[in-house]
């Protein structure tokens, strides 16, 4: 992604419920690396089922550019435990301002489907891309894991790309 002027974690760094070991922040997830990655337990600490955790996490961007066009997305796999690789995602866009954004209101769905990964492509390496029709053009993105390939404690992953016109 460039030209982000913020990217908003939907949780913070921590060891605790919802949270995201300081090492692995959100900002992993789209410095172009994937040797990095963002991981984030979710619910695990909290209700310790492996079933959902790091499930409904993920993170919202703000485009420097202004209204872009997302068309694709193509996610990278970290460098561990397949079991956490995000298999099934959504993509929603807005236009409204960061307070709305932060509580989860006024997004509209893009994408929810296939990550890309479903076949196992190995470590540090990049899924394939998932293009979808989409006319409108939003200035934030919100991304969601809403299905992980297996029991983990955790969701991670290296990169999230998103394809497009103006980003």
């Amino acid at each position: 992604m460039h030209e982000v002027s913020v990217i908003f974690p939907l949780s913070i760094s921590g060891n605790g419920y919802g949270n995201y070991p300081s090492t692995q922040s959100l900002d992993k997830a789209s410095d172009n690396n994937i040797t990095t990655k963002y991981l984030n337990f979710g619910s695990y600490l909290y209700l310790n089922t492996f079933d959902i955790c790091g499930l409904n996490t993920g993170f919202y961007v703000t485009l420097k550019r202004g209204v872009s066009l997302a068309i694709g997305l193509q996610i990278c796999t970290a460098d561990d435990i397949s079991a956490r690789d995000p298999i099934i995602v959504t993509l929603e866009g807005s236009n409204f301002n960061n307070t709305d954004l932060t509580y989860g209101i006024n997004w509209n769905l893009i994408y929810n489907g296939n990550s890309g990964l479903t076949n196992d492509p190995g470590r540090l390496t990049c899924g394939q891309t998932q293009f979808f029709c989409n006319s409108k053009q939003y200035m934030s993105y919100r991304y969601l894991v809403t299905r992980k390939r297996a029991l983990a404690n955790s969701v991670q992953y290296s990169e999230v790309r998103l394809l497009g016109f103006n980003f």
